[in-house]
């Protein structure tokens, strides 16, 4: 048996691993979304005086959401499209086609070879940079330590330039893709994180173990929606691609 017919079971076998983990990734999300307590600055800070007094300082740890304005006193400016921003990402990919080769044998052993260029994106570098903020409700302020983070960052820039490099037997250089995507520092944000004073101030930040630490716009809710969505929609996609396997694969059995 030529071994090009199990190609395509095995790329839908593959398919539905793979959307089968992503799947799993978003009920995860959800059961770390909703295992977090919803609180309020004011509660956390007066919360983290108690244990401190009753306690120690440091002790306090607790896995939260909670929605506030952001405040920067000091924020980055990205470099390409200048915006102020509590974080960044930059990434420059070269756009080309790449020579491949295709062979085939028939039923009457002829060989065959096609000659195709398929496209590809190969990432020449990526310049990421965070800061820390705080979270405003009212007069209550809490640090946020974005480091680790799920951001949901903003596509400010985007630019095509000329191919730097000539082409080869191999490739064909169609140019140069620069997008750069920011967090600005104003606005309200819901996050999902650690609250804990062991670094000696009280802060929003990336779990000690696993667990979710989101910042992103809109609302609890909305989030949540947009977990069920996209759970409901892998879920969908495996049964397909598995069952679709299981076909292809019998048909090439009989």
């Amino acid at each position: 048996m030529d071994a090009s017919v199990l190609l395509l079971p095995a790329l839908l076998g593959a398919g539905a691993i793979g959307t089968g983990l992503a799947r799993r990734h978003q009920a995860r999300q959800l059961i770390h979304l909703l295992d977090a307590r919803s609180t309020s600055v004011a509660e956390l800070l007066e919360l983290q005086r108690t244990v401190a007094d009753q306690i120690g300082a440091g002790s306090f740890s607790e896995r939260v959401k909670l929605s506030g304005e952001m405040v920067c006193k000091e924020p980055l400016t990205a470099p390409w499209s200048g915006e102020p921003c509590v974080a960044f990402k930059d990434s420059t990919t070269a756009l080309l086609e790449v020579r491949e080769e295709r062979t085939s044998t028939d039923q009457e052993g002829n060989t065959k070879t096609d000659v195709y260029w398929e496209r590809r994106e190969d990432t020449i570098s990526t310049l990421e940079r965070r800061c820390s903020f705080e979270l405003r409700q009212g007069q209550q302020r809490l640090r946020l330590d974005p480091e680790g983070a799920e951001l949901e960052l903003e596509p400010v820039f985007s630019e095509m330039s000329p191919a730097s490099s000539p082409d080869t037997f191999n490739t064909r250089q169609l140019g140069i893709r620069r997008e750069e995507a920011v967090l600005r520092p104003t606005g309200m944000a819901f996050v999902v994180a650690e609250c804990s004073d062991a670094s000696g101030a009280l802060t929003l930040q990336a779990p000690s173990e696993q667990g979710m630490f989101v910042v992103r716009r809109g609302s609890e809710a909305e989030f949540s929606r947009n977990i069920r969505r996209w759970r409901r929609i892998w879920t969908v996609s495996t049964w397909v691609l598995t069952v679709a396997a299981a076909l292809s694969g019998l048909l090439i059995a009989l």
